[in-house]
């Protein structure tokens, strides 16, 4: 399919979905709007004022603007065809995705920082297929799990077709999956919101729930919609919100050039 047929089709789904949004929400959240408008008429200090007297925490959010692309990838990629290059490990491919098995596992030598082992392995093309497209993702690595998420544009991607996972175990890296957006073409550069009104609007939406903490907020991309062959992805505030009663934390998604809610049956992890 060339650019402009994507392009094409894109623009009619994407205007397709600003008209469900628009209806959804005219009928279904009327608070919310009522809400957004009153805060159109007050000081964001004030709106960051009521997030606090809701027990909400939250670290220095910007203000700052910027522009971003959407951006669309083939649902066929090729790392099917790199397999053959890996090794000291036993290869398998799912849905799109490398599964690798060490033969020996690595130790991780430093657990506070398992970069310092993990980057040695995703530079060697050996041990994985284009690891010079992933960066460490502290925010999204745990104890049992270190993520390198793949950049676009210099932003990265949130989602797991666009990210290495490590297992972790007992201090060894055990396996990984591998995910790889291909064939990504630019479809077009528009203006973002700021981190702070993202997190405002999230508030709005009532989706940051009292007595817990934001505990990070960052722009990477994620899926927007599939059209035939292809995936739209869309820059995305991530903001991640910790209950301080259970200490579940939750992700979710802020459309970066419209300030919508995104869907969360999507998952980034």
């Amino acid at each position: 399919m060339n650019f402009k047929r994507i392009e094409a089709i894109f623009f009619i789904a994407f205007i397709v979905l600003d008209i469900f949004l628009f209806v959804s929400y005219s009928q279904k959240d009327d608070a919310v709007i009522s809400t957004t408008k009153s805060t159109n008429e007050n000081s964001l200090s004030s709106v960051l004022k009521s997030i606090k007297g809701d027990q909400i925490t939250y670290g220095e959010l910007s203000n700052k603007k910027g522009e971003g692309f959407y951006i669309s990838s083939s649902t066929r990629n090729n790392l099917q065809e790199s397999i053959s290059s890996l090794q000291g490990q036993t290869v398998s491919y799912t849905n799109h995705k490398i599964v690798g098995l060490f033969g020996d596992p690595i130790k991780i030598k430093k657990t506070s920082r398992p970069q310092t082992t993990l980057n040695s392995i995703v530079s060697d093309e050996t041990k994985i297929v284009k690891g010079q497209k992933y960066r460490y993702n502290e925010n999204l690595s745990t104890k049992n799990t270190v993520v390198y998420t793949q950049i676009i544009h210099g932003t990265p991607v949130y989602m797991t077709n666009g990210q290495i996972r490590f297992n972790i175990r007992n201090g060894y890296v055990t396996g990984y999956s591998q995910g790889v957006l291909s064939d990504i073409e630019v479809l077009q550069e528009r203006p973002i919101i700021s981190q702070e009104r993202a997190v405002i609007w999230l508030y709005q939406y009532n989706k940051i729930i009292n007595n817990s903490s934001v505990e990070w907020v960052k722009l990477g991309y994620t899926k927007l919609l599939s059209v035939n062959n292809n995936i739209v992805y869309i820059p995305t505030w991530v903001i991640a919100v910790k209950s301080n009663s259970t200490g579940n934390t939750q992700y979710r998604r802020i459309n970066a050039f419209s300030g919508a809610i995104m869907d969360e049956s999507d998952s980034i992890n």
